[in-house]
């Protein structure tokens, strides 16, 4: 491999030259995806001689209380080095910088590392993935429009505890996604296109039997293979699609540094956005 050099920030045109990086372990992020977490982030890199991103991770900003940390990930050959350490030490600095409070979702692999970091538990997930493509009734659901999402975005922000609307203004806009609403404005659910799946999230709704015909017809709507980050304390969730042949795929732990409980309001949060979206 080429000579390593030292740490620098990507850009936004430097979205396809990213994708080797998540298609490497399998991740589902597409060009576009990595498009929408550059242009609103601080992404720290480490490149080899040839310029090409080894190792990233990317700080989003959602609003005045929440960082998020997202896509860390450092190429085979270059791993155990100390290198996403350094990264995500970065995007902690970053962060911090501006006051806000350090997210992220891990993996069972890299939970030691954060725990040292500081990063303390706030809820555990599961990824849940099988297939759509089961028609549902959509009795007072409809096809979410641009205009809804001024109620979405304000809604959101309660529910999530911070401000995301670059992401749900960015989902609702990709051609073909199904998005669906509650036509009372008491709950919604996106979906994105991935490389391997579609992924269904966030969904928010009021309760459970809200949250579960948001998602009987999200997956109604959507041919192909489906994947889901539920929420453990949301067990309906999961009970609904193990009984339509979803399997557990790999958990989550949602953990932050300074915070010992979740922001906004975790009973109307049923599934994630991702966790590189929170």
């Amino acid at each position: 491999m080429a000579d390593i050099e030292s740490a620098s920030l990507l850009e936004p045109e430097e979205a396809a030259a990213c994708l080797p990086l998540s298609q490497e372990p399998g991740w589902n992020q597409t060009e576009a995806d990595w498009a929408m977490m550059l242009k609103a982030g601080h992404a720290p890199t480490v490149r080899d001689g040839d310029r090409r991103p080894r190792a990233s991770a990317v700080a989003l900003p959602m609003g005045d209380r929440i960082g998020w940390i997202s896509m860390v990930l450092v190429t085979a050959a270059l791993q155990r080095q100390g290198i996403a350490q350094g990264l995500v030490g970065d995007c902690i600095n970053w962060h911090e910088a501006r006051f806000l409070a350090p997210h992220l979702d891990a993996t069972p692999a890299g939970q030691p590392l954060y725990r040292r970091m500081g990063f303390q538990p706030l809820c555990g997930l599961m990824r849940l993935t099988g297939p759509g493509g089961v028609p549902a009734e959509e009795i007072g659901l409809r096809t979410a429009t641009q205009s809804d999402l001024d109620w979405i975005l304000p809604l959101d922000q309660v529910v999530f505890g911070g401000d995301r609307s670059y992401v749900l203004n960015d989902l609702l806009a990709r051609p073909g996604a199904v998005a669906l609403v509650r036509a009372d404005h008491t709950g919604f659910v996106l979906s994105r296109a991935g490389r391997t799946a579609t992924q269904i999230g966030p969904l928010i709704a009021p309760d459970t039997e809200a949250a579960l015909e948001l998602l009987r017809a999200a997956l109604g709507r959507i041919e192909g293979p489906v994947m889901i980050d539920a929420f453990d304390d949301q067990p309906a969730i999961a009970a609904l699609l193990k009984a339509r042949g979803f399997c557990e795929q790999r958990p989550f732990l949602r953990m932050a540094r300074g915070l010992s409980a979740p922001l906004g309001d975790p009973a109307r949060l049923f599934a994630a956005a991702g966790p590189e979206l929170g």
